[in-house]
C-alpha cells in the first residue's frame, strides 16, 4: 500500500475538499450517466459565482458599515472634543478658586486648608470661570464666625510674649552676704 499512487500524500480524497478542481464527486465515482466532464465544469462555474457574488456582497455591507461608523466617529469627535476642554477648564478653575481661597485665609485662620477642606469650592467660581473675590472673602468669613475655634487668636503683640524673667526689677532684694543667708531665704519663702 504504501507503494501505491493513489495513497500518497496529496493524491487521496481525504487530502482534497469536496468540490475543488481536481476531486470527483461521489456521482462522478459511481459514473452517473449524463454528466461528463462538461456538466461538473458547469456546476463548478455556478458554485464560483455564488461564492463570488456572497463574497462581494459581505464586502460592500463591510465597506458601508465602515462608512456609517466613520460619520458616526467624526460627529462625536467634536462632542468629545468639547467635553475635554470643558473638564480641563473645570479643573483649572477649580486650582484656582482653592489658591484664592488659601490667600484669603492665610491670615485669618490658623491652617489654611482647613478653609479647602471645609469650604465648598465649586460654589465660588462664576460660570464662565470667573473668580469671584468678594464670594471667597465671604466664604471665609462665614467659617470663622461658624467656627471660631479655627481663627487665628486676636492677642496684644507685647503680652503674646510673656514675662521671660529679664530686665530691670521694681523691687530688688539685697544679694544675701553668705550662703547660709540664701538658704535661710529660701526655705522662708
Amino acid at each position: 500500500m504504501a507503494d501505491d499512487p493513489q495513497n500518497t500524500p496529496g493524491n487521496g480524497p481525504e487530502d482534497k475538499p469536496e468540490g475543488a478542481p481536481g476531486t470527483a464527486t461521489g456521482s462522478e465515482r459511481k459514473g452517473e450517466a449524463g454528466k461528463g466532464a462538461e456538466g461538473d465544469q458547469a456546476n463548478a462555474v455556478k458554485t464560483e459565482r455564488a461564492a463570488r457574488e456572497a463574497a462581494e456582497k459581505r464586502a460592500s455591507e463591510a465597506e458601508q458599515e465602515a462608512a456609517r461608523l466613520r460619520r458616526s466617529n467624526a460627529a462625536t469627535k467634536g462632542t468629545d472634543l468639547d467635553a475635554l476642554r470643558a473638564e480641563v477648564r473645570a479643573e483649572f478653575t477649580e486650582a484656582l478658586v482653592r489658591a484664592e481661597l488659601r490667600a484669603a485665609a492665610a491670615g485669618r485662620l490658623r491652617d489654611p486648608a482647613d478653609a479647602l477642606a471645609l469650604l465648598d469650592v465649586s460654589s465660588l467660581a462664576g460660570p464662565g470661570g470667573d473668580i469671584d473675590a468678594a464670594a471667597v472673602a465671604a466664604a471665609v468669613d462665614q467659617l470663622v464666625k461658624d467656627k471660631p475655634y479655627l481663627a487665628v487668636a486676636e492677642t496684644d503683640p507685647a503680652s503674646s510674649w510673656g514675662d521671660v524673667g529679664a530686665g530691670p526689677r521694681d523691687t530688688a532684694e539685697p544679694e544675701p552676704a553668705t550662703p547660709l543667708d540664701r538658704l535661710r531665704r529660701a526655705y522662708a519663702a
